[in-house]
């Protein structure tokens, strides 16, 4: 039952006295006795999770065992383990560096053992194999850190020092170690974080990905994946590159058909929030619609019924479809307070578009109240939509004659910084000057 799972409750502490007791009944309590058995349990627990992950991976067992039959005596037994080694490399899915090591590990030991069985080496393969893996495994782990070491230059001040040796891109541009594909991959995420105006990288990460996805380990997969949707939002569109927002549609919808967004059969919500929001700007209504349907429960639970009204009003006012707008909205009261802020105002600019202005001013005055009375909106926030409340209401009542009022407000609106649903009040206001 969940009782007994494991993080499922609070731990709950032991006393010692009762362990005791239940070990030796009539004995006195001895404390340092009682450390000494704590410390051997945990590490047989050691011990016993080890012999979990062998059993976890084959591979890694294979090699352990080889490790301990290197001798002459036990070479039939090493042969035999070395078949079944390559048997389970080739139908072990997901290209990677664990992989990489694991091949090095294999091609060293095989080297060592027909060494160790004193034959003339008829040829060097298995040395020069061991380290073609380790030059593999080496390089693909700098690009890692190093890629990731460039992705974090969008969002955070400081960056982890990541040294590269002299000549690394020239050795790495001129071997055949850019014939792996997830080498040549990562090879390519550097470049376009690194020249993000060339946009071939990404173009060519972009086509590599898509080809070869299924390939790869899944970590990898999906790290890949954020490499080329944190590119088109931080390096593109984030610098007023509106034009790539079809490109990152494509990712997302590519990314979410592998499946390789979900995390143990979960969306996160930042990635549902901007599939929606991409999705609708680039006016894919019916794929959006679906996805809504098809993905909103596989949110957290808890943000699932808030998230499905919401998004699919949202959808229907990016249609113009006003009157199903005020339908999903008006009588749901969210919890949530994004969700409520965010609902407040699309059903503030629904009324604004239909020129329900009575309907307008009612939800002004509530939207206000809501606002005040809610003491955990921070001010910056508070200020944002209080702004959208007063530009709202002196949209609502200028005369689209008076052009003179009409250029006030909107020089108002220019210059005011907190102002939430901005791009849409000086679309507004552009409609009010003809």
């Amino acid at each position: 039952s969940g009782e007994n799972d494991v993080g499922a409750r609070k731990e709950e502490q032991l006393d010692k006295r009762m362990v005791w007791k239940s070990l030796y009944k009539n004995k006195p309590y001895n404390d340092a006795h009682l450390r000494a058995l704590a410390s051997a349990l945990l590490q047989l627990a050691y011990q016993f999770l080890h012999a979990e992950s062998c059993r976890e991976d084959p591979l890694k067992e294979k090699l352990a065992v080889m490790e301990q039959l290197k001798s002459p005596a036990m070479d039939k037994h090493f042969r035999g383990l070395a078949r079944q080694f390559n048997r389970l490399e080739q139908e072990a899915p997901g290209e990677g560096s664990e992989k990489y090591y694991q091949s090095y590990l294999f091609h060293r030991l095989h080297h060592q053992q027909v060494e160790e069985r004193g034959e003339r080496q008829k040829d060097f393969g298995l040395l020069e194999a061991a380290d073609h893996f380790l030059d593999a495994y080496y390089f693909l782990e700098k690009l890692r850190h190093y890629c990731d070491a460039l992705g974090y230059q969008s969002f955070l001040s400081r960056q982890p020092d990541i040294g590269l040796p002299t000549g690394f891109w020239a050795f790495l541009g001129s071997s055949s170690l850019l014939d792996f594909p997830l080498i040549r991959a990562y090879y390519l995420v550097a470049q376009m974080l690194g020249q993000p105006e060339k946009e071939e990288y990404f173009e060519r990460l972009k086509g590599l990905l898509f080809d070869n996805y299924r390939h790869f380990a899944e970590d990898d997969s999906l790290t890949l994946w954020i490499h080329l949707i944190n590119y088109c939002i931080h390096k593109k569109i984030n610098t007023g590159r509106s034009d790539f927002y079809p490109a990152l549609f494509e990712v997302y919808q590519k990314a979410i058909e592998t499946g390789l967004l979900l995390q143990n059969g979960m969306l996160q919500p930042q990635h549902y929030k901007n599939i929606i929001t991409i999705g609708l700007h680039v006016k894919a209504f019916e794929w959006v619609e679906h996805f809504i349907r098809e993905y909103t429960q596989m949110l957290p639970e808890g943000n699932q019924e808030n998230a499905l009204t919401y998004n699919l009003a949202k959808v229907y006012f990016f249609q113009q479809e006003y009157e199903k707008v005020i339908e999903k909205l008006r009588k749901v009261e969210y919890e949530d307070q994004v969700y409520a802020l965010g609902s407040k105002l699309m059903l503030l600019r629904t009324y604004f578009e239909l020129e329900e202005f009575l309907a307008l001013d009612s939800l002004v005055e509530s939207f206000r109240i809501y606002l005040r009375r809610k003491k955990d909106i921070s001010r910056d926030v508070r200020q944002q939509y209080m702004n959208v409340l007063r530009f709202v209401r002196k949209l609502s009542r200028l005369d689209p004659n008076d052009k003179a009022a009409i250029s006030k407000v909107k020089k108002e609106v220019m210059e005011c910084n907190a102002l939430a649903a901005k791009q849409w009040v000086l679309e507004k206001v552009a409609e009010l000057e003809g």
